[in-house]
């Protein structure tokens, strides 16, 4: 079994050091050691969350797209709170996709109810 807690504490260190690189290969390691399905898994979002974040701090626009598709098999897991809608909205603004980006940012600011995340 994954110990999200000391996998992710590790990358959050390579974050905060502005070692952005390896903190990603980490996360592509720890993604592909998550079984399948990869839902059943407690904090395996976190894993699409933190990729997001290192390649939009990397300015690798298409990898943050890679990974925010992903967050969409979480959403039942994720009770449906808009968190889904919130990250791609956010990788497609960074991307120029404004369309997309309020599309997916009104849905989020709706199931969010009115309480958008920061």
């Amino acid at each position: 079994m994954i110990d999200f807690t000391v996998a992710l504490k590790e990358v959050g260190d390579c974050f905060r050091a502005g070692d952005h690189s390896t903190g990603l290969k980490k996360l592509v390691d720890l993604w592909e050691r998550i079984p399948e399905p990869k839902t059943t898994t407690a904090n395996a979002y976190m894993v699409i969350e933190y990729a997001v974040a290192f390649a939009l701090k990397m300015g690798d626009l298409d990898e943050a797209k890679k990974w925010a598709s992903l967050s969409s098999l979480f959403i039942e897991k994720r009770q449906d709170r808009g968190e889904v809608e919130f990250l791609v909205g956010k990788v497609a603004f960074e991307r120029g996709e404004i369309e997309v980006a309020k599309q997916n940012l009104i849905v989020a600011n709706k199931k969010f109810r009115g309480r958008i995340k920061r």
